[in-house]
Formats: structure tokens, C-alpha cells, sequence
């Protein structure tokens, strides 16, 4: 049978890279004793996928994996046995069966929300930031550069971002859908250097970024993978 988690990565966690928490997840999954389904060949490994990586130092409340099992088991149950075995920082926090869904979650995950906090240098006003996000949205390319294995190249990364807001609550409050998946991917420190551009204010270094979710998104529509499981 295969199921599909929603997990957390929390404060305790976060520096974990995506590896780490592979093998956190995995020594869990098999303390719990639960029934894992392995893959075929030489090297067998537990049919374990995962939708995205979460960057290092990003906390996250909406990441998914599919975990396949040999034999049914309740999904209350594995929730259940999971509890006592997980890694301070991550906590399993719902499981599904998946029935309905033929795609993997990498494939179906077009879309990634984030709750994004900048501790700024000066008092600005609700309406600089209003003004900064407008002056942003108006701008037809968003350009950035990227390093990859085929060396440097720029990048518009605006098609990928599909909304942004702001708001001022002693620190600088940014909350923003944007593109990831396959198909593309917008990084929120990305979004963060259009803005900073586009500004006149002093932006602060401790910049904390935190993924609210990963969705599907199908027009003006939006659903969560285990809606769609």
C-alpha cells in the first residue's frame, strides 16, 4: 500500500540537510517497525519519495513524502507508531492513503508558499512596503543570476511568482506563492533581491524564511497533495 505524509521541519531541525533528514525519516520508519516496501537488485532500499528539498536553515510546516508498505496497515496506526520515533524537529503530522493519485508528488508539486521575516534596519510604513511590492510587480522581467553545472546564467524568475504581499509587524512580513517543481523553481531569497532593488531601505541579515506548504496548482485553483492523494 502507499501513503502519503505530511511532516514538519522545525526549529530544532532546520540546519539538517535534505540527506539527513532522508536518513532521520528512514531509522524512524524502521523503528517503528514498520512493514517497508524495498526496492528491486543489488542494493535494496526502502520505496521512500520525496516531493522537494527544503533548503538548509528553512523551517517548514507543509513538506509530503510517499512511503510504500508490503502489507496494510492503518494510517491512524502508522501515525500512531511514528510519535515515539522521530528526531526532535521533525513530527509527522498527517497520513493518508493514497487511492486516487498515479503521479509522484515531485511530479504533481508545482507550487511552494512562504512566510518570509526580515528584521529591518529602520521603522518604514505600510505604505513603503505596499509601494516597493507595487513597484516590483510592475516591472516586466525579474532577473536574476543563477550558478549552475553548465556555469552562469540569468534567469526571469517573475512568470513563477503568482502572488506577493507585505506587511509590517515590528519586523518586515513577506508571505508569497511562487513556482517549484520541474517545471521551475523561484527560491524566496530570489524574490527578496528583486525587492531589494526596487527599495530604498536598509534590509537587515537575519533573514528567516519558513515554507507554509507545497500545493498543486492547476489555474485558480489550489490544493494541498493530500487533498489530491
Amino acid at each position: 500500500m502507499l501513503l502519503c505524509l505530511q511532516y514538519s521541519k522545525e526549529e530544532e531541525a532546520r540546519f539538517l540537510s535534505h540527506l539527513d533528514l532522508m536518513t532521520a525519516m528512514e531509522r524512524a520508519f524502521r523503528r517503528a517497525q514498520l512493514p517497508l516496501a524495498f526496492s528491486e537488485g543489488f542494493n535494496p532500499h526502502p520505496r521512500i519519495s520525496y516531493a522537494s528539498a527544503l533548503a538548509v536553515g528553512v523551517t517548514s510546516e507543509g513538506e509530503y513524502l510517499d512511503l510504500e508498505l508490503e502489507e496494510d496497515l492503518a494510517a491512524d496506526e502508522v501515525w500512531k507508531r511514528l510519535q515515539n520515533f522521530l528526531p526532535q524537529g521533525l513530527k509527522v503530522l498527517a497520513v493518508v492513503p493514497v487511492t486516487k493519485r498515479k503521479e509522484s508528488l515531485m511530479a504533481i508539486i508545482n507550487m511552494a508558499r512562504y512566510h518570509v521575516e526580515n528584521p529591518l534596519l529602520q521603522a518604514i510604513r505600510q505604505q513603503d512596503v505596499e509601494k516597493m511590492i507595487n513597484d516590483a510587480l510592475s516591472l516586466a522581467e525579474w532577473v536574476v543570476v543563477r550558478q549552475g553545472k553548465k556555469g552562469v546564467r540569468e534567469v526571469d524568475i517573475r512568470p513563477g511568482v503568482y502572488r506577493l504581499q507585505g506587511r509590517i509587524e515590528k519586523k518586515l512580513i513577506l508571505e508569497m506563492d511562487v513556482q517549484t517543481g520541474s517545471s521551475g523553481n523561484v527560491k524566496p531569497e530570489e524574490v527578496l533581491e528583486i525587492l531589494q532593488r526596487v527599495s530604498s531601505f536598509p534590509w537587515g541579515k537575519n533573514i528567516r524564511v519558513h515554507r507554509l506548504g507545497l500545493f498543486i496548482r492547476e489555474g485558480d485553483k489550489i490544493w494541498s497533495p493530500l487533498e489530491r492523494s
